[in-house]
């Protein structure tokens, strides 16, 4: 049984990044059932958050930077173009 500070990743046992004990504590709160509407951060195959964050509820996106901070002027609202969190000026 791992810890729940830690992550198996392809055989490797690695302590769990910002993001993933992020998620982990949204959805593991309130006895395992996540709130309704809450945002869950997305977190990439290495456990560093996307660049891209979207609510699911709200259909809202932004980018984040790599603590998982909105970045300002970045946010689109639902059915907007994706923008480029790479170039965030650019879609």
């Amino acid at each position: 049984v791992l810890s729940p500070t830690l992550v198996l990743i392809s055989g490797d046992i690695r302590p769990k990044t910002h993001c993933e004990q992020h998620r982990d504590s949204l959805q593991s709160g309130n006895g395992g059932v996540r709130p309704i509407g809450a945002f869950i951060p997305q977190c990439d195959e290495e456990g560093q958050y996307r660049p891209q964050q979207c609510h699911g509820s709200t259909g809202h996106c932004w980018c984040v930077d790599s603590r998982g901070q909105e970045r300002a002027g970045t946010r689109t609202p639902p059915g907007a173009p994706a923008i480029n969190c790479d170039e965030p000026g650019k879609k």
